[in-house]
């Protein structure tokens, strides 16, 4: 009789929580989706046994619409997951011409011992996604745009240490890049309007990014996000061209032709490696039928790609006539406006949908984006920002109950969770937005934002990585990756990411030559990238990296950055680079924090920088972590890396 699988399996400094759904290594909860724990659940409860790819595929998928593909990116998230170097692999071994084995060493155990484990989302977080991982994968932020929202489950077991087994040969690792190479991948090309209706541009436009969004829901098709997308169409439609820019294998062209009501969609999917044309297929709708229109679109995509829509898929509510619909677009591309002033551009998109929602007040898309104005809003307007909060709530349950597949329901609850201290609603909900729009970089943003903010850098990374995966021509993308890398004390990959920040990354720069001692650059970076726009800040960070080679000129850098801060300029970051900056740590964690409020998310960062553990050492960051309830949900729910209980309080390194 085949013995009972015990409820967690214990593999060196691996533990695998079958009847909690978690993943833990070196005592650390890693990041799985469901489908990638299915995977870990079969092969690991049968150390040894060869199963083949099919029946990998029969097991967790029941074979239905699935792609090798998309095991081949399981098994490549399994091994990151794991810790596993696929040429030097101790679990996870490829079985060539077969399939896959979970094998450990011949001097590692199986363990079965009972291990002490706590809660990490309570029941009603958990309700929200109740078969997700807390952290699934890895995954702009704008100047006005989202920022935020997913599933959760239980965690932090204790974890069992075996020695690791010697590597086997590292045949696997050119069979582990085939497999990469075919992960189904798509990017949604700017839809192009015919005939010179500039109606029927607006709807265009905005329909190929919310097509992005509803395509990005097929389970195992990784979606070029839309940034990259207007990136990679400026620079060529050429599908040879774009394969090998972004990675992807294939292509989504079309364009957009209105006659009154009646909307007519030309689609053509092609394969991004020899530019041939896989379908062409004609929708035609009525406008208010636009999203039904894009549920047809992703089907087809689904289904010809052999794979499956995931989530709730796409809603087909209808909504009101064109014009209604060419408004709701222009309202939308308001919010992500670069030649408006944030404010102006953010009560323009308020008093739009404001009217369109009083129109109709039953459409889910009106009420929702009003809900994003609202609390875009709230960061902008701080005397009135628990008002804001409150009415995009409102706003945002309205539209939820009448369509629940709109993300930004999720994302504004979620937003109005973190305000409140709210940290397991707040990430649950940031990781249940993640998952319904991952392509989404705003909402990814969000989500790393949070984490960001808890101190948990490892599941920052995770989630920063998975973004710059579907949005890798975005300077954003990298400034946000590098800046989490530089605060981890990672200097030189974090250096590689920032050089492709563009000009937004230019005090990231600084801060990161100044900790890798190449104060000649940190010069460079203040005189000829800060200062580039004239910024008044630029003659402090010049002087600060002056000081890095010569000692004696620290006393003109206090003297320059008394002078910027007496003439009406706010608190210089240049401060945090001073030789005697921790006497003053306790109006570092202040301005800090401020910052973070505001949505400066790079100042919460700081927070957390390797070099600048001096702030973690102040009284004045334990009041932080309390005040901010930051204390009180490690204690419930475990510690990041970099922090341990000690006394009432947590110490951080």
């Amino acid at each position: 009789m085949t013995p009972p699988v015990p409820e967690r399996l214990v593999f060196d400094e691996v533990v695998i929580d079958l009847a909690g759904r978690r993943l833990l290594r070196a005592g650390r909860e890693q990041p799985l989706e469901p489908k990638a724990f299915a995977v870990l659940s079969l092969l690991a409860a049968a150390p040894g046994r060869a199963f083949t790819r099919d029946q990998i595929l029969d097991e967790v998928w029941g074979h239905h619409h699935v792609t090798p593909g998309v095991l081949n990116r399981i098994m490549t998230l399994l091994r990151q997951a794991l810790g596993e170097d696929a040429q030097r692999p101790r679990l996870l071994h490829t079985v060539h011409g077969v399939g896959y084995r979970f094998e450990p060493s011949a001097d590692a155990g199986l363990g079965g011992a009972p291990v002490a484990e706590s809660p990490v989302v309570p029941a009603a977080a958990a309700e929200i996604a109740p078969t997700a991982s807390p952290v699934p994968l890895r995954r702009r932020p704008g100047r006005v745009g989202l920022a935020g929202l997913a599933a959760a489950t239980l965690a932090a077991l204790l974890w069992v240490g075996l020695r690791p087994s010697s590597p086997p040969p590292p045949a696997s690792a050119a069979a582990d890049a085939a497999d990469a190479a075919v992960e189904p991948s798509l990017v949604v090309m700017p839809l192009r309007s015919i005939g010179d209706d500039g109606s029927a541009r607006v709807i265009a436009d905005g329909l190929g990014e919310e097509l992005i969004c509803s395509l990005a829901r097929i389970d195992g098709l990784r979606v070029i996000a839309h940034a990259s997308t207007l990136q990679a169409a400026a620079e060529s439609g050429d599908a040879a061209r774009l394969a090998q820019r972004l990675g992807i294998t294939h292509t989504l062209e079309g364009n957009l032709q209105q006659s009154g009501q009646a909307l007519r969609v030309r689609m053509r999917l092609v394969d991004a490696g020899d530019g041939s044309t896989v379908w062409v297929k004609d929708f035609d709708r009525e406008a208010s039928e636009v999203l039904g229109l894009q549920r047809d679109v992703a089907k087809e995509v689904a289904s010809s790609l052999a794979l499956k829509m995931g989530l709730a898929g796409v809603s087909d509510i209808r909504s009101g006539d064109a014009d209604f619909l060419r408004r709701y677009m222009a309202a939308r591309a308001l919010l992500e406006r670069e030649d408006l002033p944030p404010d102006e551009a953010i009560a323009l998109a308020e008093a739009e949908f404001r009217a369109l929602a009083d129109e109709r007040p039953q459409d889910a898309r009106a009420r929702a984006g009003l809900a994003l104005a609202l609390m875009i809003a709230s960061w902008h307007r701080p005397a009135s920002a628990a008002a804001l909060r409150s009415e995009a709530l409102g706003e945002a349950m309205a539209a939820r109950r009448a369509d629940p597949v709109m993300t930004e329901t999720w994302a504004v609850e979620a937003e109005v969770a973190c305000s409140e201290n709210d940290w397991a609603r707040c990430l649950a909900l940031k990781a249940k937005a993640f998952e319904m729009a991952p392509s989404n970089s705003h909402v990814s943003f969000g989500y790393v934002s949070s984490l960001v903010d808890l101190g948990h850098l490892d599941r920052a990374e995770a989630i920063a990585r998975e973004r710059l995966r579907r949005d890798p021509l975005n300077a954003s993308s990298h400034l946000v990756l590098g800046s989490i890398l530089d605060a981890r004390g990672q200097h030189e990959e974090a250096r590689a990411e920032l050089a492709k920040a563009a000009a937004r990354g230019a005090q990231a720069r600084w801060f990161n030559a100044l900790w890798r001692g190449d104060f000649a650059e940190a010069l460079r970076v203040a005189e000829d990238e800060i200062a580039a726009p004239g910024h008044s800040r630029a003659p402090g960070f010049a002087a600060a990296a002056r000081a890095g080679d010569d000692p004696g000129g620290w006393a003109a850098v206090r003297t320059e950055l008394e002078r910027f801060e007496r003439e009406g300029g706010s608190w210089h970051l240049a401060r945090l680079v001073l030789p005697d900056a921790s006497a003053d740590a306790a109006r570092a964690i202040r301005q800090l924090d401020e910052g973070r409020q505001r949505g400066n998310a790079a100042m919460g960062l700081l927070l957390w920088a390797k070099e600048l553990a001096w702030l973690r050492r102040d009284p004045a960051f334990q009041d932080h972590l309390r005040r901010h309830g930051i204390l009180d949900h490690w204690q419930r729910y475990g510690f990041p890396v970099q922090c341990r209980a000690v006394a009432d309080g947590a110490w951080c390194d």
